[in-house]
């Protein structure tokens, strides 16, 4: 309480020193230094700032005729340069005098103005401020839900603006209205904004600042936090005791927030006394007619103890009460709003009209166009059916020229099945000798057998004549594994070298692999003695037979094996002191309802300018006359479109190279 009052007499003595004449002659001035500035500046964001600064100076409507003085000057500027967005401004000036005043339908008609010239010609920010001036009217009547309605509508242009001045007006006046309706946590949220965005622009001293630690504290008092709310209420008090700008009508907000705090702390003397200093704060003013709120709380406390100031404060709530909320006040606002939405329609009838006449020569246009079109497509008509000629006779040329293509494709992709053949023939040589050469030597060994077995059926021979029909059927049984090896061989070659059927089979992924690699490797030992690979399978044995067409499949494999023997045999001629081993590794996988297969390899790798290439057609690294350069195209051909599969490869040069062949099951 002390603390309280003590600051009271602070302010008292501080304020004495300056008149209010002293204030407007300085309010003026610095209006009119604003408007020399406004004139020479260029950029549109300042111009803004600029027009809307004179409304923090001037001690935060100190004096309505201030605005209507300064908003005077602001219009001719604007009737002078055609300047829509001072003249926009000047009206919100010319708004906000007049409400000041009382004369609130003046004011609603003034804003109204600012608003439709701001929407068409200003900024973001001016939009927002008019709005947010507007939004005041409803404020002061204590309309809160229409009020909300059009701060909110300024806070959504501040967000999206970049000016000054409407950047923390909105929130600061949504903290003040929500604080008016009781909803206490969205009354400190916008008031802890706007506190924020004032002190972000190291604006610690604007006059706006009291007005918030107000509204916040007032809330915290609503909220019990006694602390809390002194805390703010001290603060505010302190920036009114060192200002000479304060405005009675901050004065009468700060002093009847404090005087409700203690009235609802049961400290009854500090409340009178600072309800009364919130009478005295706008007694003799313009401002006069805002002492409703605490006459009431003054009449209501004297009520039952005091009958002469319960009669004299009800008196003066009486006379304020009626200037704000009589009968002939409501009646022309709500008129005059009326009149507005009418305007609205009407200018939306008068859009709705012009779009009608203009979707009407739109037509109209589109007619002519379309007849001209008709009539331009009527000439040329004649030279079109050259043109059909001609483009029948490059139609027919042109499915020649298609079937000499597909003809030749063809003959590409049988050179590529006979030039992997032709690999093949030396390994499918050495492989069937093998198997040939046991069965000559274990076919001889049987003549051998049958002569001896001749001379040993005697009755002295009868047990060694029984050992040499167990060696002559094992010698068989070997006869027949080896024929069939090389029956299976050659079926291989055949199968391979044989146009595909295109009809998938149930195949043993495992065995198919195994055998094209045992053909590319000794294909590649028939026709290079010099050449030695180690070669590693690491098969699944739980894969179970895939439907795909074997002999595609079988190419597929034996081209990428082919390349991968091929690379660790390079590497192993450029690197003789390396001490690498070259290694092919192939292995079989699955996961989830997909089968894979990588052939992986030591060999030289691919820069990536090549990697990009690889499955181009007629592309190869090779020399000219050991590759064709289809082999990877023709497989990714196979696996792709043939089997819906992937094929993918991973390279790094120097190091070596990973091909991955995915199917499903």
């Amino acid at each position: 309480m002390r603390y309280f009052i003590l600051l009271f007499v602070l302010t008292i003595a501080s304020s004495s020193g300056f008149g209010q004449d002293d204030a407007n002659s300085l309010i003026k001035k610095w209006g009119d230094s604003i408007l020399k500035k406004y004139e020479f500046e260029r950029d549109l964001d300042a111009r803004n700032d600029m027009l809307l600064s004179f409304n923090t100076f001037s001690r935060l409507d100190a004096d309505p005729l201030n605005f209507i003085e300064f908003g005077s000057k602001v219009y001719k500027i604007s009737q002078k340069n055609n300047d829509r967005t001072a003249e926009a401004a000047a009206w919100s000036y010319y708004g906000q005098g007049y409400r000041l005043m009382g004369n609130y339908t003046k004011a609603l008609e003034c804003h109204y103005k600012a608003i439709e010239i701001a929407t068409k010609y200003a900024t973001k920010s001016q939009i927002a401020y008019s709005y947010n001036q507007l939004g005041h009217i409803y404020k002061d009547r204590e309309e809160n839900d229409k009020a909300i309605e059009i701060y909110r509508i300024a806070n959504q242009f501040s967000e999206e603006g970049v000016g000054k001045i409407s950047e923390y007006g909105p929130p600061m006046n949504l903290g003040s209205i929500f604080l008016n309706k009781g909803m206490l946590d969205s009354s400190i949220y916008y008031s802890n904004v706007a506190l924020d965005k004032l002190q972000n622009r190291n604006e610690n001293q604007s006059i706006f600042i009291p007005v918030i630690l107000g509204n916040l504290g007032a809330a915290y008092s609503r909220m019990n936090k006694k602390k809390e709310a002194e805390k703010y209420f001290q603060n505010a008090l302190s920036i009114v005791t060192n200002s000479n700008f304060t405005s009675p009508r901050t004065k009468l907000g700060l002093y009847f927030n404090i005087s409700d705090h203690f009235r609802r702390n049961l400290q009854i003397d500090s409340c009178l006394f600072y309800a009364k200093l919130s009478i005295a704060a706008v007694n003799n003013t313009l401002f006069s007619y805002l002492m409703a709120k605490p006459a009431k709380t003054l009449s209501e406390i004297y009520e039952g103890t005091n009958s002469d100031s319960t009669v004299k404060y009800l008196k003066i709530y009486h006379k304020s009460n009626e200037v704000i909320n009589s009968t002939r006040v409501t009646q022309q606002l709500q008129m005059m709003a009326f009149e507005e939405e009418q305007r609205k329609l009407e200018l939306e009838q008068t859009r709705k009209e012009a779009q009608a006449r203009i979707k009407i020569y739109f037509l109209v246009a589109v007619i002519l166009l379309v007849s001209l079109f008709g009539f331009l497509m009527f000439r040329s008509n004649k030279q079109k059916q050259k043109v059909n000629l001609q483009l029948q006779k490059q139609k027919q040329e042109i499915e020649i020229t298609l079937e000499k293509l597909t003809s030749t494709q063809s003959q590409l992709v049988q050179a590529e099945k006979m030039a992997s053949m032709g690999e093949l023939t030396a390994g499918i040589a050495h492989e069937i000798q093998n198997p040939l050469n046991f069965v000559n030597n274990f076919a001889e060994l049987n003549t051998e057998l049958i002569d001896e077995l001749k001379k040993e059926i005697e009755p002295s021979g009868i047990s060694s004549a029984n050992e040499l029909i167990e060696d002559i059927k094992a010698n068989s049984e070997k006869i027949t594994f080896h024929g069939k090896r090389a029956d299976a061989i050659v079926k291989s070659m055949l199968q391979h070298s044989r146009k595909s059927s295109g009809q998938k089979e149930l195949t043993d992924i495992n065995a198919l692999c195994d055998e094209y690699l045992r053909l590319s490797y000794h294909g590649l030992r028939a026709k290079d003695k010099s050449f030695n690979a180690e070669f590693d399978t690491q098969y699944d044995t739980t894969l179970a037979p895939i439907n795909v067409v074997p002999q595609d499949i079988g190419r597929v494999i034996l081209n990428l094996i082919n390349n991968a023997f091929y690379a660790v045999n390079e590497r192993q001629k450029k690197d003789k002191d390396s001490g690498s081993n070259p290694r092919v590794t192939l292995t079989t996988r699955q996961e989830n309802n997909r089968v894979f297969i990588e052939v992986a390899d030591n060999g030289t790798g691919m820069p990536d300018q090549v990697k990009e290439k690889i499955f181009q057609p007629f592309f190869t690294t090779k020399p000219t006359g050991e590759g064709t350069g289809l082999g990877l195209s023709l497989s990714y051909d196979i696996v792709t479109k043939g089997h819906g599969g992937t094929l993918e490869v991973v390279t790094k040069e120097g190091e070596g190279t990973c091909f991955t062949m995915g199917l499903s099951k």
